[in-house]
């Protein structure tokens, strides 16, 4: 009968939207997860993933006693080893006033940075490119040149990299938050039409009751 195929589809629709509701409770929690942790880097260009390091601890390093256990850190996973085009030197160069130093100009630090990646003593040499830069300290896997900051190589403890779960953009040289993948934002989409079509069915199942 008509009233008994309506129970079975109530029932199949409160099936389906308790599995609804959990992926959509598994989709949010991995997103709110993929932003956790220490400070993430994106690619050249717009976007993408660069290389990854060994696991280990690692803190930021603003001066002072040295971290004793560290990650090592690969010259494939630093950040700003890429050349810059005019538009990411002139945003550098301009900001470049903004840090105290001495001894070296831009394009001294520009011809580092493109040979060994964004190198750091303390806070102070990444956060006048970035606010949100900080200096994280790790164990160097490669041999960076000796010319760092007028010599001071010796004194180089890790990379400049985002705090807050950020990712880091070379196009723009600037820390951005981390979007949603386009996978996952078609599965918030689907979810949402499907979400849309549980509850058209429901109201016509109680219309067809009345």
């Amino acid at each position: 009968t008509l009233d008994s195929w309506i129970g079975e589809f109530s029932g199949d629709m409160r099936s389906w939207g308790f599995l609804l509701f959990v992926v959509l409770v598994v989709v949010v929690a991995e997103a709110n997860g993929g932003r956790g942790g220490g400070g993430a880097r994106g690619g050249g260009g717009r976007g993408g993933g660069r290389g990854s390091r060994s696991s280990s601890s690692r803190s930021s390093y603003s001066g002072g006693k040295k971290s004793s256990v560290k990650s090592k850190l690969a010259k494939a996973a630093v950040i700003g080893a890429v050349a810059y085009g005019g538009y990411q030197l002139g945003k550098a160069t301009a900001r470049f006033g903004h840090w105290s130093h001495q001894g070296w100009g831009f394009n001294d630090w520009n011809r580092w940075r493109e040979q060994d990646g964004h190198l750091c003593r303390n806070n102070n040499d990444c956060n006048w490119l970035d606010r949100n830069l900080q200096c994280e300290d790790y164990e160097l896997d490669f041999s960076v040149s000796r010319a760092w900051y007028g010599g001071d190589f010796a004194a180089i403890v890790g990379e400049c990299e985002c705090q807050g779960g950020m990712v880091w953009n070379d196009y723009e040289l600037q820390c951005q938050v981390q979007q949603f993948g386009g996978l996952m934002t078609a599965l918030i989409v689907v979810l949402v039409f499907a979400v849309l079509g549980c509850c058209c069915c429901g109201f016509f199942c109680w219309f067809c009751r009345r």
